[in-house]
């Protein structure tokens, strides 16, 4: 009789659990589809280091400044730091460039500057354009004063005649961008050649596509008012 009670009851467990250990399988199925998912429908990252291969390359891209908007970076109410940069980037010929970076930390006795300038080759496909930086120049340096007389008469010059910092390396990198007959629009974010991993490739569904999602990214990451991501050709009068 023990016996039978015992079969009786782990049958009963097993019949319990059966259930329960197909859930929990059917769940992790589901995640793993819906990850399988998600990753067909987001581009891979490598797509932005090149230009479209079956795409002619061409020329046209005007010579002179592109102009990313900017503003002063600081604590809300802050007086004893201010945080002021710029960022450029110039076509100098139909297939060369230079990409300058600027930085100004005002504190109460003191201007911290660095900048940093990146050369190299583009080329141009279409709407896009791809910028390879073979050459990276940093130089920083240190002016001791008052910030209100430094931030009117530095920024955004450049405060130093010597530098504690003068460098120049070989440097590769390559990031595309989008040019929609006035910009450049950068596929992911990056400012004195650092990247993070957000932008308008990211955010879209097909590389070299202009879809809807990518549409929706160029316009929000366009018109972001901190850490825009565009550089407005500069019309010189």
């Amino acid at each position: 009789m023990v016996g039978k009670i015992l079969s009786t009851s782990s049958s009963n467990e097993k019949q319990k659990r059966g259930p329960i250990g197909f859930q929990k399988k059917a769940v992790s199925l589901l995640l793993v589809a819906l990850v399988l998912g998600l990753d067909a429908c987001t581009p891979k990252m490598g797509w932005i280091r090149t230009l479209p291969p079956s795409f002619p390359r061409d020329v046209g891209l005007p010579l002179g400044y592109y102009d990313r908007p900017t503003e002063k970076k600081s604590a809300m109410g802050s007086k004893s730091f201010h945080l002021h940069w710029k960022e450029t980037i110039q076509i100098l010929s139909e297939s060369e460039f230079k990409k300058t970076w600027r930085e100004w930390k005002v504190y109460e006795d003191h201007v911290q500057f660095r900048q940093i300038i990146g050369r190299g080759q583009f080329e141009k496909s279409k709407d896009w354009v791809l910028l390879s930086t073979k050459e990276l120049n940093t130089k920083e340096c240190r002016v001791e004063g008052k910030p209100k007389r430094m931030a009117k008469q530095f920024v955004p010059k450049i405060p130093c005649e010597t530098f504690s910092l003068d460098s120049t390396k070989e440097f590769q990198h390559n990031l595309l961008y989008y040019y929609d007959g006035k910009s450049l629009y950068p596929m992911q974010y990056e400012s004195g050649y650092e990247e993070a991993n957000f932008g308008i490739a990211w955010e879209s569904d097909e590389p070299y596509t202009k879809t809807k999602l990518f549409e929706i990214a160029k316009l929000k990451y366009g018109k972001k008012e901190f850490q825009p991501h565009v550089y407005h050709h500069v019309k010189l009068d």
